[in-house]
């Protein structure tokens, strides 16, 4: 924590502010340690936490030591108007993409009374660092991932002629709850037949059927972090077709896993796996990017599309999971969860793919 609030001290001097107000929970939750539900952190000389009486106690374990607490009884604005040290304060900065225009009006007009204050948009500060996980993250990373890993293969021991998406999709919920004390990273996807074609189908009635294709998109929690993998398999024995959709998918994957490294651009990334398929004729069914990053949120920040603008840094976690989704025929896609390093990408993610299951 110390070495992050550093970093984003820096920042604040570079910028030219005095301060910056930090809404975004996700982010309160990597600069403080804090994993309520109403949190706000001002990192001005100091470093000011803020909440209200539901988690006085809480933060008492939680907060990092260094930090002062202000217990939040008139609302928000109000309680930072109490800062003394706001007299040495003139620019603030703040996350312009968890604001709202009417939180931030009160806040100019509550701080208007002790002050005259110049209120900065920021974007991103907190994600930047964010993206570039520390030792302590992957092993929390890579933990939610052999969960993910223990639940896929037990829930595939239940798939059967008659069961239906939701049924398997609430035995992934279970096991996550049971293994983890939390919900689900994402709601799961469980979609069989012509609804695996929809990359993020949610989970019905509709019962398994032989041949069908079930595409499971699933992902627990361990202490905040997230997983996320996908597994496509096949009820009965697979069609000549299915197995060459799923061997295309395979090989795009292999090649972007085998091309990944530090410092990649996001589009040549996506490209390595975007060509396969295209090559293959099956472009235009491969409409999302090829993966995200990963961390305290699902889609931590980083993006690999082939509109993408930004170089993959290390030790990034990011998702590799290319597609094909044929409409009223049904829809393959492999994803896996990797770190990546200056030579090239860990696999966090081992449920077997090699080949296209048949269950």
């Amino acid at each position: 924590m110390e070495q992050r609030l550093s970093k984003i001290k820096a920042r604040i001097k570079k910028e030219g502010l005095d301060g910056l107000l930090v809404t975004n929970l996700k982010n309160v939750r990597y600069l403080s340690g804090y994993t309520g539900s109403n949190g706000y952190v001002f990192i001005a000389r100091r470093v000011h936490f803020f909440t209200d009486f539901r988690y006085q106690e809480q933060v008492k374990h939680e907060v990092i030591p260094k930090a002062l607490i202000h217990i939040i009884t008139k609302g928000f604005a109000n309680k930072l108007a109490e800062l003394a040290e706001l007299k040495s304060v003139t620019r603030i900065g703040f996350e312009a993409d968890h604001m709202t225009i009417s939180a931030l009006q009160r806040l100019k007009k509550d701080l208007g009374k002790v002050g005259s204050f110049k209120w900065i948009p920021t974007k991103g500060w907190v994600q930047e660092l964010r993206n570039i996980k520390d030792s302590e993250e992957v092993a929390l990373i890579a933990k939610a991932a052999r969960i993910t890993d223990k639940t896929l293969a037990e829930v595939l021991d239940l798939v059967k002629l008659g069961v239906t998406e939701r049924a398997l999709a609430a035995e992934i919920a279970y096991r996550f709850m049971r293994y983890t004390g939390l919900e689900p990273a994402f709601p799961s996807i469980v979609a069989s037949g012509t609804n695996s074609a929809m990359p993020h189908a949610r989970p019905t009635a509709r019962k398994l059927r032989n041949g069908d294709l079930v595409t499971f998109d699933l992902g627990a929690q361990w202490k905040g972090y997230s997983a996320d993998m996908t597994r496509t398999v096949v009820i009965g024995k697979a069609s000549k077709k299915q197995k060459d959709i799923y061997s295309i998918v395979l090989r795009a994957q292999k090649r972007a896993l085998d091309g990944i490294r530090a410092g990649i651009d996001s589009r040549k990334a996506d490209a390595l796996a975007r060509d396969v398929i295209k090559d293959a004729g099956y472009g235009e069914y491969f409409g999302h990017a090829l993966g995200h990053g990963v961390g305290l949120a699902t889609h931590d920040g980083l993006r690999i599309a082939h509109t993408g603008k930004d170089k993959i840094p290390k030790g990034a976690v990011v998702t590799v999971e290319p597609g094909i989704y044929l409409p009223r025929w049904g829809g393959v896609r492999i994803e896996d969860l990797v770190y990546v390093t200056a030579d090239g990408v860990r696999i966090l993610s081992s449920s077997p793919r090699a080949r296209l299951a048949e269950l």
